[in-house]
């Protein structure tokens, strides 16, 4: 990831952002084009540069920490912190030296890195204490705690159990995590610790959240800490009730039958409890969830004070949401908030408790996602950022200055910035605080200070920089400048910018494309072309950030590249994402279908010569695509794809699809095996899957080879044993990128 030569923490560094952003690049364009290979493609350093990882201000705002790969191993992740007066930068924990040895992640480890897309090793994650004296990090197993005066590292726990999800509480007074499914904490005064839980078993687990939780509501911790360090709120969650599916996994040491409970579509979801209980030990107090058992639990908050407790309790349908206030020392709820929509409800993260009772909350209610201000009953009182289009985060909020720090777009969907809102006067316009025609995200202080922006746009890889409130650069962290000797120098002189447009669906909605050609293509001559494919909600794929060398390295294979994103994509509000309810894999493909249409047109693409490759639900997509209209494409690669929807998790597919069996006739029509007659089955199709994929379960595929087997059409097939849906091998990721080339190559010419 990061190569101390590319850190260029300096002021100064204003001026080489400018060049880079310019794209001037005369040092690369002495040297001969150099074609993309797939070995380079997946070889260190990273072609797009390091990128700094879990960047974090301290809570003074005088400092940064980020992690930091190896030169020699990007993925062997180091906690590094940068001084923001003086630029000095040093390491503070190097990984290896507190674990010589790497060790076996237990299950439910392994479980949140794949729910959380964390593929790297050695520190992964961190935690600033308040006082800004101290950081929080698990390795291998067990809890450190990093003193900055010291300098010095202290183990927390040594135990053979896997502690996981840990936190300082928030004062500082206690470090927390959950062990054997029990909530646990250390006192950091007395050095002793405490089970704060009980009664975790083989179907009852505390403090952890489930699966669908972790991987469809963005929620990936089960409990929560009061800003006065006196209590705790955490779940308690009943598996019991969850289907058990009994799938073989194999891997190449051998192969294991794992029995895991999986919520597939119109079964029974896990039972949630939500208990308070002092961090000091005593009785737990069960909250008064209402009369359902049959809901989910979007998060939770607390007051200023520590007085209140906010939950966010949404209906199995996420067709309403309520905002219940919660008395902890009673358990007693009242619900002072309700929201309802005709299809589903998107959750956010924009909750954010006031002094005087009020709150903050994010809401779709008119058509995108807004900023509302309540007050302590929970009675609208304004929008408070009408002046932007789409907010996509509340990145800070700074109460005692009026001051509203937000990471959306106002004028176009294919960029993202960062805005500050004047609260006393919010009819003013927003202030945009970034520049570029890219994408950028912002990491405050707490405080509201000071922020890290990341940003990329098509032309320049991950820049991080830190700024002041106000717009103003501080420091440079990573300046990545493209030049001579940058990992992506050699291929430079054959990169190639993308073109972005707009087509019209059938009923007159604008879609977002980008296509990527190669230059050297001659008057006349016709190009095979390959649509990059996503399709599902909450993903947007066509932007103008900086992509990683798959499409350069299609471009140079002599491919001409295309990406489209269809109604239901995010990003664009509620008017462009509801044409999905009751109706996925339809619209979406007429909408790919408009785009390959388009590009068939094209004068220098081969009508008879366009590929589609997607994974998860783009693999979905592909197979539907290939179905659907196989006159419009030649060759298709299906990666790890959900075949049919009765195979997927609850909260992700009722959201969309409603309840398997009321909703019947919804999800025969988005089946997969609906539409396999229409595929020509010559040996078009590539289906790829890992065989140990714990989300879109494998079971996808082997039901789909079954289909394609008996009705006589041919296909081709790999599966990676001991991969989940997202890989970790990089072996295998070469094996994989070699394999989709090679097929394009066969199929495409």
């Amino acid at each position: 990831m990061s190569a101390k030569s590319y850190l260029r923490v300096s002021v100064a560094a204003t001026a080489a952002i400018s060049i880079a952003l310019a794209f001037c690049l005369p040092a690369a364009s002495a040297q001969a084009p150099e074609k993309l290979t797939v070995e380079r493609l997946h070889a260190q350093p990273a072609l797009g540069g390091p990128s700094l990882r879990g960047a974090q201000i301290s809570p003074d705002g005088s400092q940064v920490t980020i992690l930091q790969g190896r030169e020699d191993d990007a993925r062997q992740l180091d906690l590094w912190r940068y001084d923001l007066a003086s630029g000095e930068g040093r390491i503070l924990v190097r990984s290896t030296d507190l674990l010589t040895e790497e060790v076996d992640l237990s299950e439910e480890e392994k479980n949140r890195r794949e729910r959380q897309r964390i593929y790297d090793n050695g520190i992964t994650s961190y935690q600033w204490d308040e006082a800004g004296e101290a950081l929080l990090f698990p390795l291998g197993g067990d809890v450190y705690l990093y003193d900055l005066e010291k300098k010095s590292s202290v183990q927390v726990t040594k135990t053979p159990s896997f502690e996981t999800d840990p936190k300082i509480s928030p004062k500082g007074g206690f470090v927390s995590f959950v062990r054997d499914d029990e909530v646990v904490v250390f006192d950091r005064l007395t050095g002793k610790e405490r089970k704060l839980t009980k009664g975790a078993g083989d179907y009852i687990r505390n403090g952890v959240s489930e699966f669908v939780a972790q991987e469809e509501l963005d929620r990936d911790t089960g409990y929560w800490w009061s800003p006065n360090d006196q209590h705790i709120a955490y779940l308690q969650i009943d598996e019991s009730s969850l289907a058990i599916a009994e799938r073989l996994d194999f891997s190449a040491t051998g192969t294991k039958t794992i029995r895991q409970r999986y919520p597939f579509a119109g079964t029974d979801n896990v039972k949630i409890k939500v208990g308070i209980v002092k961090a000091k030990g005593g009785r737990t107090t069960w909250v008064d969830l209402g009369t359902s058992e049959d809901i989910y639990i979007g998060d939770v908050y607390w007051s200023h004070d520590s007085s209140v407790l906010y939950l966010t309790r949404l209906s199995r349908d996420q067709k309403m949401i309520e905002l219940l206030q919660v008395n902890p020392a009673s358990g007693g709820s009242k619900v002072i908030l309700t929201e309802k929509s005709d299809t589903w409800i998107n959750l956010n993260k924009s909750f954010r408790a006031l002094s005087d009772g009020g709150f903050i909350w994010g809401s779709e209610r008119d058509g995108y996602h807004q900023l509302y201000l309540y007050n302590a009953k929970g009675k609208l009182q304004k929008n408070l950022t009408q002046g932007l289009t789409q907010v996509n985060k509340l990145s800070c909020f700074q109460e005692e200055k009026a001051a509203l720090y937000i990471t959306g777009w106002q004028r176009s969907a294919l960029e993202r910035h960062i805005f500050k809102i004047d609260l006393n006067n919010i009819s003013a316009p927003a202030k945009r605080l970034s520049t570029g025609e890219g994408r950028h995200s912002a990491s405050f202080a707490e405080n509201c200070t000071a922020y890290i922006d990341t940003y990329s746009d098509v032309n320049q890889p991950m820049q991080v920089s830190v700024y002041d409130a106000d717009g103003s650069l501080k420091i440079s962290l990573l300046e990545n400048k493209l030049d001579e000797n940058h990992p992506y120098a050699p291929y430079l002189s054959s990169h190639e910018k993308w073109s972005f447009g707009q087509l019209k669906a059938e009923d007159g909605t604008a879609l977002d494309y980008q296509i990527l050609k190669p230059t050297d293509i001659k008057p006349g001559e016709k190009r095979p072309a390959i649509i990059l494919v996503y399709g599902g909600p909450h993903a947007q794929l066509v932007h103008k950030g900086w992509r990683g060398g798959f499409e350069q390295l299609l471009v140079d294979q002599g491919y001409i590249v295309f990406r489209l994103d269809n109604r239901g994509a995010a990003n664009r509000g509620t008017n462009f994402e509801n044409p999905l309810y009751r109706a996925m894999g339809q619209v979406e493909v007429r909408d790919q279908a408009v785009g390959a249409k388009w590009l068939a047109a094209q004068a220098d693409v081969d009508p008879d010569q366009i590929g589609v490759y997607g994974w998860s639900y783009g693999g979905y997509m592909a197979l539907m695509m290939l179905s659907q209209n196989p006159e419009l494409y030649k060759a298709g690669v299906a990666g790890a794809p959900v075949t049919d929807w009765t195979l997927y998790d609850t909260a992700y597919t009722e959201r969309y699809m409603g309840h398997p069996v009321i909703d019947k006739a919804a999800y025969d029509k988005s089946s997969v095996f609906e539409y396999l007659d229409n595929l020509r089955g010559e040996g078009e199709l590539l289906l790829i899957h890992g065989m140990a994929d714990d989300n879109v379960v494998f079971l996808n595929s082997i039901q789909l080879m079954d289909a394609l087997q008996k009705s006589g059409k041919t296909y081709e097939l790999m599966t990676y044993p001991g991969e989940k849906h997202g890989f970790r091998s990089p072996e295998n990721k070469l094996h994989r990128d070699k394999l989709i080339l090679d097929f394009f190559s066969r199929k495409l010419n």
